[in-house]
This record gives structure tokens, C-alpha cells and sequence, in this order.
């Protein structure tokens, strides 16, 4: 499909708002769920915001306990972020990490408690983690190909490649799916933690919708494998499976 035409769908998408909810599983174990949101920022038309929460279940808790909350806001002209929250709750360590970015001065203010905040020069465009996974969908991911975006992400700006890799089959709660595998990877370690590597498979449509999320952790993996889609965002709050 022309390249053009794949993202203008996709923004026809994101503009009428989208949830996707998943399973979250680890090593192999249901350990709960996660849900995604994209639509256009409240009273802002010109911007997209996308959410990310992810929370274990009641009887995974005891053996890992999170609830981890990301928020983006990008342009929804060329997706470049504009802000990127990070709310994260881990076995009762938290980590709060808030980065706003100036498109005209082009710089980026991080700010965390008990932390000075560090400015740090960026270009325009400029990603964030969560904000390229929806991003990526305006791609025709043919295999072979390989994207390549500049990131902030902890305080520092990288260079990151997106390979598409294979097309495979996959089976998920949600139906089965002709997908496309992609690898996102910093040039100077993981995407979303430094000792693990990423894939993501989206559909092998036009809609390009994520239907698995892999990270490879040292110990085992976290796998989210899509439950649900439907138009329009309500909450942001994963909802479990019965």
C-alpha cells in the first residue's frame, strides 16, 4: 500500500481515539494486564496523547508487585514529542521522571524529585519510547527495511534503528493475525531497559495495530499479547481478563 495512504489511516485512527488492552505474562505466567490510548489531547487538536499503564493482577502481586504509567504528548503533524511523563511503581520503589521539550529553543528539561533538573539540547524531530511505537504504524514495514529516529529517553538523546525483520503468524485472544516483526534498537543499549532486547509485531494491514510486545529481561521476558481493540479511549486503566 502506498505510503501515504498507510498514514493517513493511521492518523484517521489515532484522531478517532484508540484503546488496546493486553495480557501481560512473564515467563510464561498470566502476571497482568496493560492497556494503551491514543487520541487527540483534550481542547488541543494539534496533539496526540498516548497512555501506557501496566499493572499486575491481584494474584501476581505478591510475587512482583508494579503499576507503571507513561503518558506522551506529540504533534500530530509529525509526532515529535513534546512531553513525556514516566510514573513507575516497582516492588515499592518508585520512580517519577517528567521531560517537557521546547520546540523553539530545542532543548529538553528533565526533572525528577530530589534530582537538579538537567537541559539537555535535541532536534527536531525528536521520540520518545512509548510515542515510537505508535509512530512506527505510519511505516509500510516491509521486511528487510530498517527506520532510523533520533530519542530522548532517561536524559540522554539517542540514535535508534527500527528493523523489520520477518512476517510470521500469531494466535492471540483477540483472533489470529498475518503480523510483521520489528526490533527497535538503541545504538547504545535496549529500548525500554538497558540489558534486554525488544520486538514488536504489528499487524500486517494498514492499521499496523501492535499485537505483541516482547522484552527480554535477564531473567525470562514480558510478553503483552493483544486482548482487545475498539475505537475511542475511555480509561487509561488496564482492565483484566476473567
Amino acid at each position: 500500500m502506498n505510503v501515504l495512504l498507510v498514514a493517513a489511516l493511521v492518523t484517521n485512527i489515532f484522531t478517532a481515539g484508540e484503546t488496546l488492552d493486553y495480557e501481560l505474562t512473564w515467563i510464561g505466567v498470566a502476571g497482568g494486564g496493560l492497556r494503551m490510548t491514543i487520541g487527540p489531547q483534550p481542547q488541543d487538536p494539534a496533539h496526540f496523547k498516548i497512555t501506557s499503564v501496566a499493572q499486575s493482577s491481584s494474584s501476581f502481586a505478591f510475587l512482583f508487585k508494579v503499576r507503571d504509567q507513561i503518558t506522551s504528548i506529540v504533534n500530530a503533524d509529525d509526532f515529535s514529542t513534546v512531553r513525556y511523563e514516566k510514573h513507575l511503581n516497582e516492588r515499592g520503589r518508585y520512580k517519577d521522571d517528567i521531560t517537557t521539550i521546547d520546540e523553539k529553543r530545542k532543548v529538553a528539561t528533565r526533572r525528577r524529585p530530589n534530582h537538579d533538573s538537567d537541559v539537555v539540547p535535541v532536534p527536531k524531530p525528536v521520540f520518545d519510547p512509548l510515542s515510537l511505537v505508535f509512530h512506527l504504524r505510519d511505516f509500510p514495514l516491509q521486511p528487510g527495511t530498517v527506520e532510523r529516529f533520533t530519542v530522548f529517553a532517561d536524559g540522554k538523546v539517542y540514535t535508534l534503528e527500527a528493523k523489520v525483520t520477518k512476517r510470521e503468524s500469531l494466535s492471540t485472544p483477540a483472533g489470529n493475525f498475518n503480523a510483521v516483526a520489528v526490533e527497535p534498537k538503541m545504538l547504545a543499549g535496549g529500548l525500554f531497559r538497558e540489558e534486554g532486547d525488544l520486538t514488536i509485531w504489528y499487524s500486517d494491514d494498514a492499521r499496523h495495530i501492535p499485537i505483541r510486545i516482547k522484552s527480554d529481561l535477564k531473567v525470562g521476558s514480558i510478553v503483552a499479547t493483544l486482548r482487545g481493540v475498539r475505537t475511542g479511549v475511555s480509561s487509561p486503566e488496564p482492565q483484566f481478563s476473567k
